[in-house]
This record gives structure tokens, sequence and C-alpha cells, in this order.
């Protein structure tokens, strides 16, 4: 069931699409950034998720995002290898979009994102023109896929509007294109803050 902070695609609950880039989605399938991790802040529970923010972030196509999903199935060990890299660098992404990242994080980022890029391949069809995936589909794609967003937007002058979303139990990323946004949904975050400092001034 979608709720105002969540939508459902094909059972599976992901976060709702607020960010305004496909990497930044991918650092809000963590809610809960200012504190330790908490599983239920975790969306990235399974590959269908991790599939199908792709898919419905538009870095994968559907019958890719479906061939995957029927792969890895069948793959629970790489499934588990997948989740886990991807959840490290969703972290050292968030870092980089935030803060100074460490130098380890530097170079895991720098490194899987030119591996990322070196994957890639240039396609000329009679009509259209895309970068593709070399070979047969692989489990990591969806995190490639990401991380080639990532990587553009990390060398893009949008960068600075990226903007962390103060709420208690947030973190979410967006870009503050009017510069004047402040939570990730006034609805949800901002209202939140607006009735905690409510109840505070009763109690004062």
């Amino acid at each position: 069931m979608s709720t105002p902070w969540t939508i459902e695609v094909d059972g599976v609950v992901l976060p709702k699409p607020l960010s305004g880039h496909p990497a930044l989605e991918l650092c809000n399938t963590r809610a809960g950034w200012h504190g330790p991790p908490d599983p239920r802040g975790e969306y990235l529970r399974s590959y269908d998720a991790l599939a199908l923010l792709a898919v419905t972030t538009g870095v994968i196509s559907a019958d890719t995002g479906d061939a995957l999903r029927q792969h890895a199935a069948k793959d629970p060990g790489g499934v588990e290898h997948t989740l886990d890299r991807t959840r490290k660098l969703r972290a050292d992404l968030y870092s980089a979009f935030t803060e100074s990242p460490s130098a380890a994080a530097r170079h895991r980022l720098a490194d899987a994102i030119s591996a990322a890029h070196s994957r890639q391949r240039f396609v000329v069809d009679i009509d259209s023109a895309q970068w593709e995936f070399s070979g047969h589909g692989t489990l990591k794609d969806p995190l490639d896929a990401f991380l080639i967003e990532a990587g553009a937007l990390l060398t893009d002058d949008r960068r600075e509007l990226i903007t962390a979303c103060p709420g208690e139990d947030c973190g979410w990323l967006f870009l503050n294109t009017s510069r004047r946004r402040r939570w990730c949904q006034m609805s949800v975050c901002g209202n939140r803050a607006k009735q905690a400092a409510f109840a505070q001034r009763q109690r004062d």
C-alpha cells in the first residue's frame, strides 16, 4: 500500500520519487541518514526493489528489469553480493553528495563509476542512438546504471543544488532548483517539524 512517502510497484514498496535525479533516488532508498542504520528505514531489501527502482527512474528498460528479476530468482548468492555492494556504494554516494567523503570512499566511487562506464557501448539505430551495456545482462546492471548517473551529477553544476531534508528520521536528498525548498515533502517532514515545534511551545 502506498503512503505519503512511498509508492508500490509490482507489489514492492519503494520510496516516493521526489528528488529530481536517479542517483538521488538511489540514496533515498534509505531513510534516517542522520542516525545509525535502522532496518525500518531500508527499502533495498530485495533485488526486486533495486531492479524496479532502476525501471521507475528510467535508468534501465522494463524488459531488462523483468529479465534481471528472473535471473535473480536463480542466483541468491549473486543477489546478496549485489545488494551488499549497492548499499555500501549508496553510503559513499550520500557522503559525496552531502559532505566531504573520505579518501577511501572517493576511491571506491571513482573505481566503481569508471568500471560501470567501461561496460558501455554506443549503439546507433536508424532513428535513435543510445548507450547500452555490452554483453549479456548481469545483476549489477541496475547499480552500474545508477553509478553512471551519479558520475554525471557529481560533475554537473546541479551538484550545488543537492539538499538533504532535515526532517527527523529522514535525510532524503533532492535538487533544490527553487533554492527555497527545505523539506523533501512539506506535507510530511515539514508538518512533523511544525507539530513538534508547536508541542514544544506548549510545554514551555
